[in-house]
């Protein structure tokens, strides 16, 4: 009996061993334990290979990320398939490092690197593995928005670009929830749909358990990539800048009816590549305009506004400053110069606007085109309908 006993333990360990070895259990996010096979393993890794180049200098930034210092011309987005053939006149010279002394007090920023390098943030397995979760479909379903729209098509318009100024808050969300501020650009529908957006959010599911507010970006060029990409966890982006980034840690939120911390940011359409600029002069990089072809030649409508995402439970976040919505812009989130580039690079009110209002329970927004502003926020709460 103890011999029938010991062999069935052996085989019960060596199947256990086998399953081990077949599949790696490798994060918890939302509650879910996300289980890879052995070859979702390999393929992590040939993406960080990809993602994470040799670099001249690491730099390990006080917020906990690693910066790795990448020669201009081998940095990530040059390895996309559709930029194999992409020719960059760039040269070391043109890295930009341009200082803003208003910037640096709210906003954290990477030690410059070396002259000829450029920071790219060190993609690690952890983010992978939670980006290929957050891919997966209706993870991040339940999403609300309160702002403005502009669509080109009403007007037969195109457009080449969108700019604001917005203001930043650190609203309380649960890992599983976002709350962000964002100024988006859109072509196409469905599968085909091409995205360009930039902005704050405060997300714990994208950046690892951290309630940071922080500045991000998020694409995607149709395709079927119905999930897109945030920053720099695929290849695409083109960094410039030695200092700041896609994703930069924000020191500073703004307080209701007080002193607001702001940013402005801009995507135009210069040269076939999608640049995005900030605090007016700082140019951060740029998207190669093969990545979008559904803006061939322009975006077809804007979004200025808030964006969050309801929890598992239900429950959606704050949004902006996380107040109700009064008459008084900055007691909430207020994007600010709203306006967007027409077909002769001249920038334009949004005049024949609508809005853009997912969930009249809990969030609003207004828009005052002749002080230039729309406003939007809520409390959050239960079931949207």
């Amino acid at each position: 009996m103890a011999l029938v006993l010991g062999l069935n333990t052996i085989k019960f360990v060596a199947i256990l061993l086998l399953v081990i070895n077949l599949y790696h259990v490798l994060i918890l996010v939302e509650g879910k334990i996300d289980v890879l096979s052995a070859k979702e393993e390999l393929e992590l890794q040939r993406q960080l290979t990809i993602l994470n180049k040799s670099p001249i200098q690491t730099i390990h930034a006080p917020w906990g990320d690693a910066y790795d210092c990448i020669e201009f011309h081998k940095q990530p987005a040059f390895d996309h398939p559709l930029l194999k053939n992409y020719t960059f006149k760039m040269s070391e010279d043109q890295i930009v490092s341009t200082k803003n002394s208003q910037l640096e007090t709210m906003m954290n920023q990477v030690n410059e690197c070396p002259k000829g390098t450029i920071p790219i943030r060190r993609t690690t397995k952890e983010d992978l593995i939670r980006a290929k979760f957050l891919s997966s479909n209706g993870v991040r379903d339940k999403q609300y928005r309160a702002g403005i729209s502009y669509r080109a098509q009403a007007t037969g318009e195109t457009i080449y670009g969108a700019k604001g100024w917005f203001n930043f808050w650190n609203p309380s969300v649960n890992q599983d929830q976002f709350s962000s501020t964002e100024i988006a650009l859109y072509a196409g529908s469905g599968e085909e749909i091409n995205v360009l957006k930039h902005g704050w959010t405060v997300d714990p599911q994208l950046y690892g358990g951290s309630n940071l507010t922080r500045t991000f970006a998020y694409w995607t060029g149709g395709s079927g990539n119905k999930a897109g990409c945030y920053n720099t966890l695929c290849r695409g982006f083109v960094q410039v800048h030695d200092k700041y980034t896609l994703d930069m840690p924000i020191y500073n939120s703004s307080i209701a009816g007080g002193l607001q911390y702001t940013q402005t940011t801009f995507i135009s359409l210069e040269s076939e590549k999608w640049w995005l600029t900030i605090h007016g002069d700082i140019q951060i990089g740029y998207w190669p305009s093969e990545l979008f072809p559904g803006f061939a030649p322009g975006a077809g409508w804007v979004y200025w506004g808030g964006r969050v995402k309801a929890g598992k439970d239900g429950v959606s976040p704050p949004m902006g400053s996380g107040r109700p919505m009064d008459d008084y812009a900055y007691n909430n989130g207020y994007i600010e110069r709203v306006q967007y580039v027409d077909m002769t690079n001249n920038p334009q009110r949004p005049d024949n606007f609508e809005y853009t209002i997912d969930c009249f329970e809990h969030y609003n927004a207004r828009y005052y085109p002749n002080n230039d502003i729309v406003h939007f926020g809520g409390t959050g709460g239960r079931d949207c309908q």
